[in-house]
């Protein structure tokens, strides 16, 4: 394949995921299964598609008053654009406004890097866009600059992009962020306890009730310890624009590749050797992996991603310490392995998974 067809056929699947933004507006059951299909067809799907949502999103908050023709605004960046196609006129006339903005998505997908650098140019204080998962989802998203966040369960993310740097506030949760390298931005990620900032480098990050654990996958981090940083349950929902505002920072450490660090929310850092460090992601193959750990942390991580939720009712049978590799989306096999312990008693319902010492 040339160039040119390769070329033309990132344009025409762009274009395809700009359709789906319109006709997901008034969907009909039929509608949705055929766009889950063309979901599964690729990854690139997925991709385009979210790159096409975030843009979407993005016009909506840079100018709410329509004051601008965006389609003349995209020509000036690059007079091949095209107009696309409009919706019939039944959906167009039901929000013509949404209309006239998805044909301007549409076209700011096919651009891809330079219609961002547009943006972040012409408009360096966009607002925060928040990212989520519910129980036992996962997600991955695509950020303009290149680089990659995915979110595990129960986790939510806020991330801000400027022209002076690229900023991610983990407010809940855990994450898996791939950097790609851009020296005049920083990309820095934010939890109650730390501010990591990392240079073109893979690494998780999980802000858990004790604190914060950092594992570098590839390269190094910088880490330092944030004293009296506001936490999540203070942060808005949806206004956290300011929600590191007050951080104060102390002397950093740097983390390097195989490596785990582990801030407590007095600002101790302690880092250690991990030459198991892509157990720190197996989550992304849906695997936990426990190695010497209590039975009240093993019990947290399932709980994260089952809705039929482990109870400890014994202090004993909760600093029992267990190693072993589990499926996170079966609970009960889970169980069926504590069951086997002559220590534990254990007592399954299809609501919950009681555990209590023999």
């Amino acid at each position: 394949m040339t160039d040119y067809d390769t070329d033309r056929l990132e344009k025409l699947l762009a274009r395809r995921a700009s359709r789906w933004i319109e006709e997901l507006r008034d969907a009909t059951p039929q509608k949705r299964s055929a766009f889950v299909a063309w979901l599964k067809e690729s990854p690139g799907n997925v991709r385009d598609f979210l790159l096409m949502s975030m843009i979407d999103q993005s016009l909506e908050t840079i100018d709410p008053e329509k004051s601008h023709d965006v389609e003349s605004l995209l020509a000036a960046v690059d007079p091949t654009i095209v107009e696309l196609p409009r919706l019939p006129a039944r959906s167009a006339r039901k929000n013509p406004r949404r209309a006239r903005w998805g044909v301007a998505a549409a076209a700011a997908c096919v651009l891809g890097g330079s219609v961002i650098a547009w943006f972040s140019v012409n408009h360096r204080e966009a607002a925060w866009r928040v990212f989520e998962t519910a129980t036992g989802e996962q997600r991955a998203f695509e950020l303009e600059d290149g680089s990659m966040i995915h979110l595990n369960t129960r986790s939510r993310a806020a991330i801000h992009f400027t022209a002076r740097g690229r900023e991610v506030r983990l407010l809940d949760g855990e994450a898996l962020f791939r950097v790609q390298r851009d020296a005049s931005r920083p990309f820095r990620v934010y939890t109650n306890d730390a501010v990591i900032q990392a240079v073109g480098t893979q690494f998780n990050v999980y802000a858990h009730p004790e604190g914060t654990s950092v594992a570098v996958i590839e390269g190094r981090v910088d880490i330092q310890p944030a004293i009296s940083a506001p936490t999540p349950a203070a942060t808005p929902r949806r206004d956290v624009s300011n929600s590191h505002a007050q951080l104060s920072i102390s002397p950093g450490r740097i983390v390097h590749s195989s490596e785990e660090a582990e801030i407590t929310h007095l600002g101790e850092v302690s880092v250690r050797a991990a030459p198991d460090v892509t157990d720190a992601v197996a989550w992304q193959k849906r695997r936990l992996v426990f190695r010497q750990q209590t039975l009240e942390f093993i019990t947290a991580q399932f709980n994260r991603y089952s809705r039929k939720q482990i109870r400890i009712e014994s202090p004993a049978a909760a600093n029992r310490l267990y190693t072993g590799v589990f499926d996170a989306d079966d609970v009960d096999s889970f169980a069926q392995a504590l069951a086997s312990d002559p220590q534990l008693g254990v007592e399954s319902t299809a609501k919950a998974i009681v555990i209590t010492s023999r």
